[in-house]
């Protein structure tokens, strides 16, 4: 039967389908139509991001007021598939960043809205399988999508973008058909409520190091979606690419850049697709930051080795590394939001804004530092801003075990 839970996860998948679609084809189109370079792609990708960031923050307050949150994701995903069509249609980067921006900004609309409705499930154990089920549909449309999205640019670079606006019609559709979640969820017993109290009050504890997770994984996913595919195009060009340590590249390794950077971001998606299908089948990692805490040391690393590879099954690793961190701290970061039903969706759209502020400063930031001292540099010094987060994470966290003690 397609039930409701069914329909929203699909949606889900669909839309993110869609949204990578754009993020994949995007960098490309600014090298090849527009002329820029690693600095182009990055600040159209910050100002995407902070605006997203923005709308997000701003739609805390209108989602969780709203009637029916359905209806403005229905008006979002409809919103971002109209501008995306429009954005190859323009030779200039001012009007490609304005109507990429907004449509991005459109997103804002989508995800606290859908992120609130799974989580209206009152039962921790039973909302934690179905946040699961959800995250890993819309995290394989960001797997699948750069399979196809790159190949459809390589062969005509307006086919990607009327690929995303058919899935967003039909995404818009199912959103349409969802029953609002006050008549699909029972309230919460008494019982419930007192069995889980101990649970909340240990994800509120967590909540604000989590979302200052949630940033970082967001900054090194963002970064490896709008600027290293830079990195990636001038080795194809340069005949520099190979396998693992070759001599010399293999004929498939010489053309197609954006095919070649698609085979990356699969293994970054389906990273995070694995690591969803984990988390929300164990609770081992609920309020214990040794996980996220040793992750994200491991992607620091990994970002590292990023800045001078050549070789892609290096290249991979690295993204498989930041695929799971990313993925580990966006579940975390969400599950806890949902802890106190009353916010849930407001803090669903705070933990978007994160996601916001994090594609934000990774886009800008790695963009004009590799646009001005070459594309090795900022991840470079990856490491020395994880330190300063990882500090500050433990200083909230601390903070916030102390004030719930």
């Amino acid at each position: 039967m397609f039930t409701p839970f069914l329909r929203i996860c699909l949606g889900a998948f669909l839309i993110d389908f869609a949204v990578m679609i754009s993020i994949t084809a995007m960098p490309f189109y600014v090298y090849r139509q527009l002329g820029g370079g690693a600095a182009m792609s990055g600040t159209i990708g910050a100002s995407q991001a902070a605006f997203y960031a923005l709308a997000s923050f701003g739609s805390a307050w209108i989602v969780s007021r709203a009637r029916n949150g359905m209806t403005l994701a229905v008006a979002g995903a409809v919103a971002f598939g109209v501008l995306s069509c429009l954005f190859p249609m323009s030779r200039n980067p001012y009007v490609c960043g304005l109507i990429a921006t907004l449509a991005m900004a459109a997103m804002a609309l989508v995800w606290p809205a859908l992120h609130a409705w799974v989580g209206g499930e009152p039962d921790i154990h039973r909302r934690g399988v179905r946040m699961s089920w959800f995250n890993i549909s819309w995290s394989c449309g960001f797997a699948l999508s750069p399979l196809v999205a790159g190949p459809l640019f390589d062969h005509d670079y307006r086919l990607p973008f009327l690929a995303l606006a058919i899935l967003c019609a039909v995404c818009a559709v199912l959103l349409r058909s969802l029953p609002h979640e006050k008549d699909h969820y029972l309230p919460p017993s008494e019982e419930l409520l007192m069995a889980r109290a101990s649970h909340d009050r240990a994800s509120e504890a967590h909540l604000y190091s989590a979302w200052c997770a949630t940033f970082v994984g967001s900054v090194l996913a963002t970064v490896t979606r709008n600027v290293f595919p830079k990195r990636v195009e001038e080795l194809v060009a340069s005949h520099e690419l190979r396998f693992l340590f070759e001599d010399a590249p293999a004929a498939v390794l010489t053309a197609n850049a954006a095919t070649k950077y698609s085979w990356l971001a699969f293994a970054l998606g389906v990273t995070t697709v694995i690591c969803f299908f984990i988390l929300g089948r164990t609770q081992r990692w609920h309020h214990r930051v040794g996980f996220v805490f040793g992750l994200e040391i491991v992607a620091a690393g990994a970002f590292w080795v990023l800045g001078s590879t050549r070789s892609l099954a290096v290249m991979a690793l690295c993204f498989v590394t930041t695929g799971a961190f990313a993925g580990m701290t966006f579940f975390q970061g969400v599950y806890y939001s949902m802890a106190d039903t009353r916010h849930k969706h407001r803090r669903a759209a705070i933990n978007e804004g994160a996601v916001g502020v994090g594609g934000f400063v990774g886009s800008i930031g790695f963009g004009y530092l590799a646009g001005r001292f070459g594309i090795a540099m900022p991840f470079h010094y990856t490491p020395a801003l994880v330190a300063a987060m990882l500090l500050l994470q433990g200083v909230l966290l601390r903070r916030r075990l102390g004030l719930n003690g």
